[in-house]
């Protein structure tokens, strides 16, 4: 027996040293890769973006100087670079902006979120804008883009709105304004002033400018995590409004605004899903007409991204958007997105069949609570269309 077990051991005997090899060597591996180790590196734009968001530039950019406030872009696309300054102390807001191309936009406001502490909140904003080469391709969902001509836009706007915060996230209220409108010709020498290219009977209001009481109620649900860069929560907003042509009593109409946003965060929300439906349905009573200026319109940078600004333009309207977004590091988000819209001069005239799609990617330079850059180049069948903005699309 005792014979037995020492010729075991000793046929065990190499197998194990060899075992034991192994082992000593991955241990051995293992302690050298620990003292390889180092802290991964990052390219230049990482680490530029990631320097900027960790300083808080943005922020402090945004913060301003003694309630001054510098503003970049934020006009209508197609202004060109705009340039201006805001100044804001204890609710009261009041800017000035204007664009290499001559658009101008002068603002001022007080907006109190809590009367005096209370569930109830209240706002004015007196508004001039003076936009001098506005898009118009004609009115209807198949309009030519050879026949895209420009115009002035003047109007100013007084008004505002009051109301009560039903519950943390919902609130509701009523709205009243005056809004004075002036067209004239545009001042693109790219393309020509409308007058040029269709009949001014055929666009309502052209010649005659109408003077509108606005007035209307609204209701909004909003649990977003943040307003500037939601990743989570969403949005749905009605208002209905009144135009009454106090002027010519030739122009008056009634119009409901309605949108739905969602966002769908995943893998701790470093990418969201994000959906957006939007809709604007007017109505008229007989005898009366809408200024074509004033009608809804399809097109840009805030919704097909594929087409021009304005592009389309009817009585009412339907957008559909879908975005995927995730963080390729920290400062940048990337998204794909996906487009769809349409205009039509009746409701029951809007059809699948004839939305105008685009699709593309997007480029989303961010600080924690917004977008301050926003990069997107849209495809349609007309071609590619890049929108350079100062903020979120939604």
């Amino acid at each position: 027996m005792l014979l037995l077990m020492m010729a075991l051991i000793l046929a065990a005997g190499p197998e194990q040293q060899a075992d034991e090899t192994r082992a000593e060597e991955l241990r051995l591996a293992r302690e050298q890769k620990a003292q390889d180790l180092h802290a991964p590196t990052r390219t230049f734009l990482e680490n530029s973006l990631y320097q900027f968001k960790e300083r808080r530039v943005m922020e402090r950019f945004q913060d301003g100087f003694a309630g001054f406030h510098p503003l970049l872009g934020g006009m209508a696309t197609g202004s060109g670079f705009a340039l201006g300054s805001s100044y804001t102390k204890k609710g009261f807001r009041a800017s000035a902006q204007a664009s290499f191309k001559g658009y101008q936009k002068y603002e001022f406001g007080y907006a109190a979120e809590h009367l005096r502490g209370s569930r109830y909140f209240a706002d004015l904003r007196g508004t001039y804008r003076n936009y001098s080469q506005e898009d118009f391709f004609g009115t209807g969902n198949d309009t030519q883009r050879d026949n895209r001509a420009n115009y002035r836009l003047e109007d100013s706007y007084f008004g505002g709105q009051a109301g009560i915060h039903l519950k943390e996230h919902i609130k509701v209220g009523g709205h009243v304004g005056f809004l004075q409108t002036h067209i004239g010709s545009g001042t693109d020498v790219r393309v020509p002033s409308v007058e040029k290219v269709f009949d001014p009977a055929s666009m309502a209001a052209f010649d005659s400018q109408p003077r509108y009481l606005q007035t209307g109620a609204f209701v909004e649900i909003d649990t977003r995590d943040s307003a500037g860069n939601p990743r989570a929560g969403g949005r749905y907003t009605a208002k209905w409004s009144a135009f009454q042509d106090q002027k010519l009593g030739l122009y008056g109409f009634s119009q409901l605004d309605a949108e739905a946003q969602k966002y769908i965060p995943f893998h701790n929300r470093r990418r969201v899903i994000a959906l957006r439906a939007r809709t604007t349905l007017t109505r008229t009573a007989d005898g009366q007409e809408i200024p074509f200026y004033l009608q809804p319109a399809v097109g840009g940078s805030e919704d097909v991204r594929g087409f021009e600004e304005a592009r389309f333009r009817d009585r009412n309207m339907a957008v559909f958007n879908a975005e995927y977004r995730w963080e390729a590091f920290s400062g940048l988000d990337l998204a794909l997105f996906a487009d769809a819209g349409q205009v039509a001069h009746r409701i029951h005239q809007f059809k699948f069949s004839d939305m105008k799609t685009a699709g593309g990617i997007g480029f989303r330079f961010n600080s924690a609570k917004s977008v301050f850059l926003r990069v997107d180049v849209g495809y349609s069948r007309e071609g590619a269309r890049m929108f350079l903005k100062f903020g979120h699309v939604f």
